[in-house]
């Protein structure tokens, strides 16, 4: 019975990030049809929406950059919350409202979810767009948001965030990540829908947004899913392009993987990230995509643990021993700081491993706070 709860094991483990990519990269799709933009007169109004906590550092590039986009003016607004500031973000904010922009000023930190909760239901704009105040967008991304929404299956839309000037520990690995993960996010497009979102840069009907509870750790995955939940579909658009600064050091990434999987486990145990009334196939993408990564660390020990107990047998030599040898090549990357792909690659998956373990943790045990730890930039 271990022997074949080690095999199960370990295809469980392997699922999300070997056998689950390998499919969707051999199984062909149509793919969705791209028709072109609607007329300029058809264009919906649109309210994009920054949330701001100490952003002095780049909160002038991003209002320069808002004001600059590719949009029709009378149908863009331009919605900036400052939440809690302590710098000058709500000052250099305040100078561009003269032209425009509307600025809400929060005197006391809250959390994103709850200013967001308090704003979206009160615009009356089309399609709302959630951006991150450190995301500087394509001139035409708004547009290539808004133009899949003719379909009107199509609830929500996601952009492409490229991050850029991490840490070198971190950039070979993450720069594979992303590429992996964004093909995996075209292709289940394609299939019905994403399980989730880029938080960064995404759009949505205003009618489909629900408020959440203000203690929701990684909102923009409960909304996406609420939107999927109500019979409409989540797509990746690759034109929609914008550029964040990736973490400057592990210790930003490693908080940032803990976060992400703390709020996994939150929306698991409330319910609100299950898929509701969605088709089967959207079932195959959430628990490939989403769910067995999630759980791949308790997976990961599960199999460690029966290999522990079987040692006498092949298989489980085997899966000790090659942890062991990627555990040596993380630790070899962790002295001598190479950035070769044999150390690096090791060392990010277990790095990852651990953090998503002890988010699950924090998740399970409610001890993951929904303000998050702004990076000094």
């Amino acid at each position: 019975m271990l022997s074949v709860a080690l095999i199960i094991g370990i295809l469980l483990f392997l699922y999300p990030f070997v056998i689950y990519p390998a499919l969707l990269i051999a199984i062909p799709f149509a793919g969705r049809k791209h028709e072109g933009p609607p007329e300029p007169r058809h264009w919906p109004t649109v309210a994009l929406v920054i949330c701001a906590l100490n952003e002095q550092k780049i909160i002038r590039q991003k209002l320069e950059n808002s004001r600059a986009l590719r949009y029709p003016n009378q149908k863009l607004s331009l919605v900036f919350i400052s939440d809690g500031s302590t710098d000058a973000t709500a000052d250099i904010i305040r100078e561009y409202t003269a032209s425009g922009v509307e600025l809400i000023e929060h005197k006391t930190r809250r959390g994103k979810i709850a200013n967001l909760n308090e704003t979206l239901i009160a615009r009356t704009e089309d399609i709302l767009v959630l951006s991150d105040a450190n995301v500087i967008y394509d001139r035409d991304a708004i547009g290539h948001l808004v133009a899949n929404f003719y379909d009107p299956l199509i609830g929500g839309v996601s952009g492409k965030v490229i991050l850029t000037d991490s840490a070198p520990v971190l950039g070979g690995p993450t720069q594979n990540y992303y590429s992996v993960e964004w093909l995996l996010q075209e292709k289940a497009s394609d299939i019905y829908a994403m399980p989730g979102t880029d938080g960064a840069m995404y759009a949505l009907r205003r009618e489909l947004f629900r408020p959440c509870p203000n203690d929701t750790i990684i909102e923009d995955f409960v909304i996406a899913m609420q939107i999927v939940g109500l019979g409409r579909r989540m797509v990746f658009e690759p034109k929609a392009l914008g550029w964040e600064q990736g973490a400057a050091s592990l210790r930003e990434e490693f908080r940032r993987k803990v976060r992400i999987s703390a709020g996994a486990a939150q929306g698991l145990l409330r319910g609100n990230v299950w898929p509701r009334h969605v088709p089967l196939r959207f079932w195959f993408i959430f628990v490939s995509h989403k769910l067995l990564r999630w759980l791949s660390p308790v997976v990961g020990l599960w199999v460690l643990l029966v290999a522990g107990l079987t040692s006498g047998q092949v298989l489980s030599q085997l899966v000790l021993c090659g942890f062991a040898i990627l555990s040596g090549l993380a630790l070899l990357r962790w002295l001598t700081g190479s950035d070769h792909p044999l150390l690096s690659a090791p060392f990010y998956f277990l790095f990852g491993q651990i953090a998503m373990a002890l988010g699950l943790a924090k998740g399970v045990l409610g001890q993951q706070t929904v303000l998050w730890m702004k990076a000094d930039r």
